[in-house]
Parts: structure tokens; sequence; C-alpha cells
């Protein structure tokens, strides 16, 4: 007899007894209990945090089948939409083949070929694990199934006034032509430049210093197409006399005005802030607080547009600003546009200086490109009345966090 242990015959003989006779089935009489295991990617492999989740799951399946409940460990995995797409996509480009010259039908065929080719790996690892869930009952996210459960869900929600779309910035990634997550972006160190550009003043209003413009510092001057506002701190003297007066947008030559918000920092630079709500974050919590308009100037492969698309704050059309766009820029890149807009200001003698500047420039993962806060039309769940239950649940003392002060960040 050997007296080495030797896990992987000994641990994969008896899961498949476990597995042929059915042992993870639901079979008790008592009440059901249910985890669904959340699902892995289709294509990826298993971590450590995979195997962390997989033991805690597992001690309480174990321990609810022990008890006599009727208990269920639904498996399953994900289909990876993006994460697939780049394989496949750079397999067919080592074959001088592209997604669109295949066609959406033929591209998908290849998708699900690279599925059933290397969808094998998790299901294999969970079993090494000995993690008991019912395999009878695995599901993919892509089966049909799968898919009537979730649009019927997706219209019970609806239904029931918890979904809802509406037009919001998000993390648009111009190679991918999707949104992406948080979670996905990547923030590099990058050295560029900050552009400090002159704002006519309307009216003849001059500042504390008689100067009959406002200067901006931005590291987007591109994005100036799209401005809603300019932004100075309520308690700064030198502006103070300006808000509630508007400066005249250069190229596009309308009127925008100056509102006084505690976003700006009274140390940096000039003070004055420009405020893009369509395509900056924090410029669009600006622009809620004020009722500012979102003035969307790119498409999706962020190239300006011919005309600007225009909403108020609440995403509904706004026909009362001017969307026109200076003429020449049309289906220019966002990085031609800047070099361009940056030479017209120079011109007329609006560029005040450029300085050296150290950037965070957040990139996508996957593809590596920069990240562009885009307006899109998006689906959400309304998590109020979801989230009153779990909230009363720690309120009341039912569900305890250790250490306690991390209930500060689960009520926040």
């Amino acid at each position: 007899m050997d007296k080495t242990y030797q896990p992987h015959a000994i641990e994969t003989s008896w899961y498949q007894t476990w597995e042929s006779n059915n042992y993870f089935a639901p079979q008790g009489s008592g009440e059901p209990y249910t985890i669904m295991i959340p699902p892995p990617n289709v294509t990826g492999s298993l971590h450590m945090g995979h195997g962390f989740n997989n033991a805690i799951m597992d001690a309480l399946i174990r321990w609810r089948r022990m008890q006599g409940r009727n208990t269920l460990w639904q498996p399953g995995t994900d289909h990876a939409g993006i994460a697939t797409q780049m394989v496949v996509e750079r397999q067919l480009g080592a074959q001088g083949v592209s997604r669109h010259d295949l066609g959406r039908e033929k591209f998908l065929e290849k998708v699900w070929q690279w599925k059933e080719e290397s969808g094998g790996t998790i299901t294999r690892q969970i079993r090494r694990l000995g993690s008991s869930v019912d395999w009878s009952r695995e599901r993919f996210t892509m089966d049909d199934g799968l898919s009537e459960a979730v649009k019927e869900a997706f219209v019970r929600l609806h239904e029931d006034g918890l979904i809802y779309r509406g037009k919001r910035l998000v993390n648009w990634d111009t190679k991918l032509h999707t949104a992406i997550s948080d979670l996905e972006v990547e923030n590099h160190d990058e050295k560029g430049h900050l552009w400090h550009l002159r704002y006519p003043l309307a009216d003849g209003c001059k500042t504390a210093d008689g100067l009959d413009y406002l200067v901006v510092a931005t590291t987007r001057p591109e994005t100036m197409l799209g401005d809603a506002a300019i932004a100075v701190h309520p308690e700064d003297e030198r502006y103070k006399s300006l808000i509630g007066r508007h400066v005249m947008l250069p190229l596009v030559n309308r009127l925008i005005p100056i509102v006084a918000d505690d976003y700006v920092d009274l140390e940096f630079g000039t003070g004055c802030v420009k405020i893009t709500p369509a395509h900056d974050f924090n410029d669009y919590e600006v622009g809620k607080r004020h009722h500012l308009p979102l003035i969307n100037i790119f498409d999706r492969n962020a190239a300006v547009l011919a005309k600007a698309q225009v909403f108020n704050i609440d995403g509904t059309p706004n026909d009362k600003i001017d969307a026109n766009l200076p003429d020449g820029y049309a289906h220019m890149d966002r990085f031609d546009a800047r070099k361009a807009i940056v030479a017209e200001f120079d011109a007329m003698s609006l560029l005040e200086k450029i300085d050296d500047h150290a950037l965070k420039v957040p990139r996508g993962d996957r593809s590596g490109t920069i990240i562009e806060p885009w307006l899109t039309d998006q689906w959400y769940v309304s998590t109020k009345p979801l989230a009153e239950k779990a909230i009363a649940a720690v309120e009341s003392g039912e569900i305890q966090f250790v250490p306690k002060q991390y209930e500060n960040m689960y009520f926040s």
C-alpha cells in the first residue's frame, strides 16, 4: 500500500463516484436552500479568489444538505463576451481576416467553436476542488433556456418599475465599441500637457484684474466644443461679480454661463474650470447640480460629429441649444481635433500658454486604447427598494460586520 497520499488519483476517483451516484442532486425534504455559483468565464481558468469563494459555498451547501434541507448548488459558466471576442479576433487576425469580413453570423459560429474547444478547463477545475454542485443542472449564459429566463426577469423588473433607461456617461472603449466597468479601466502615468485657454467675457464684463476674458486650464482641449459652462468657487473674490454672467465659447460662438460650485479648487490653476458634462464624469455631476445641457460631440469612434447631440440633464432631447459645430471638424479623430483646436486658439491669440503635465490616462485593460467618457443609453436597476431589506438587516443587528467600522462602508 502506498504510504504517500496521492490526491489526484484518490480525489478524482471519489468525485467521479459522488457525481455518478447523483449525490449532489436536490434530495432533502426540508426547506429549499439554493446557491447559484457566480459563473466564471468559460474560456478562463480558476484563480485563488475562485478557490476561496467555492470553499465557502461548498461548506454552506454541505452543512444544509446534512441538515436535510432540499439543497441545490447550481453550476454554470459565463460567456465572457469581450474576452472571448478578443481571443477569436486575434485568431482571425493571424489569418488576415477580421470579424467584419466574416459578418455577424459567421463570427458567432467561430466564437461557439472556440467555446467548445476551450470551455472545459473551468469545469474540470471545479471538479478538482471537490465542489458539490449538481452537474445535471449546469448552465451557460448563452443557453436558449437561460436567455429566455433573463428576458422574463427583465420584463418583470421593468413592469415593476425597477428597471429604467437613461442617458448616462460610461467608460467607452473606442476600439471594442462597448462600455466597460471601472474595474476594466487601468490608469497609466503618462507625460502630457496642460493647455491654458482664454474664453472672452460677454456683455463687456471684466475680471477684478481688468481682463476681458477668463483663462481655463485643460488636458483635453478637444472637448471644449461641448462646453456648457465655466465654474468658479463661490468664495473666490476674483470672480464673485461674474457669477451668473456669460462667456463666449470660442470657435462655437455659443454663450455659456459662469456658475459657482464648490467642486472648483481655489488654489489650482486660475480658479476657472471648463465644464463639459457629456465628456467628463466630474463635470457631469456639476452639470446635474446646475441643470446644464449635455452636449455630445463624439461618435462611437471618438471622432467629432458633424452636429452635436444635445440633451437636458435628465436625458430628454434639448432643441433650445444650437447644436452646430465649427466647419472642418466633422469626422476628425479626437486627437487630430485637439491639434487643430489648439492651433486655432493660437491663431486667435486665445492660447495663454502650454505647460508640461503628469497625467493619469485611463486605458482599457483589454484593448489598451484611451477610454472616452461617452454619453449612451443605458439600462439601470433602481437599487433603493431592493436594498431596503438588506440595510434594515444590518441596522437591526440581524447581520453584523466584523470589524464593526465596515458598516459605514456598507451604508455609504
